[in-house]
């Protein structure tokens, strides 16, 4: 019996459904507790994990449609919330480069350690130095108005002075929160991706 349609309906359940955690998981932190943190990639993160980077890819297409959605139904505008797909890009990127090869990820807890924190990072610096470069095209090129009550716009308005350009501080402000964002999103994917081999991966193989 060819079970790949089987398959194919489970994953795309699967992906389906880790976007909208991660759509409840930001809404959660962004618009109830206002945190600084994104939160919004933890089951993207996942997905790249268990299934690979264009699965991760389409999760996070699937989750910036519902953000849209959202913002469109409550505010009238999208914000232009979807070119920073190329953030997530970025992102998938170089967590992929560093966890790829799943064996390294299997050599002791230091080792798989090491190698998450090191993959967080650096995506986190890349992802900083994409969106604040986002921020820009959008700021200048799109017209678009900082909100105040945007933790971002917020750091931008603190740092622009006659010493900092737009672009700059759009990057600078960005990476000490984007850092530590990347690093609690990626041990949190990578905590589900060993829950979900455990207790879905698992069980399918029985």
């Amino acid at each position: 019996m060819n079970n790949k349609p089987l398959h194919s309906i489970k994953f795309l359940f699967t992906i389906f459904v880790f976007s909208i955690f991660d759509f409840f998981v930001t809404t959660l932190f962004q618009d109830i507790l206002l945190t600084p943190l994104f939160f919004d990639t933890i089951f993207m993160i996942a997905a790249l994990f268990i299934f690979g980077p264009i699965a991760a890819f389409f999760e996070y297409v699937i989750f910036n449609t519902l953000i849209s959605l959202k913002l469109y139904i409550f505010t009238g505008s999208t914000e232009h919330i979807f070119i920073y797909i190329v953030s997530a890009l970025s992102i998938i990127t170089i967590t992929w480069i560093f966890i790829r090869k799943k064996e390294n990820l299997t050599k002791g807890i230091n080792t798989t350690f090491l190698y998450i924190l090191t993959a967080s990072i650096l995506a986190g610096f890349v992802c900083a130095v994409v969106s604040g470069t986002v921020t820009t095209i959008d700021y200048y090129l799109c017209a678009k108005t900082l909100n105040s009550n945007h933790i971002f716009d917020q750091i931008i308005y603190a740092f622009m002075d006659k010493h900092n350009n737009f672009l700059t501080t759009a990057i600078i402000g960005r990476i000490p929160v984007t850092i530590l964002d990347r690093i609690i999103t990626t041990f949190a994917g990578f905590g589900i991706y060993k829950l979900y081999n455990k207790f879905i991966q698992g069980k399918q193989k029985h």
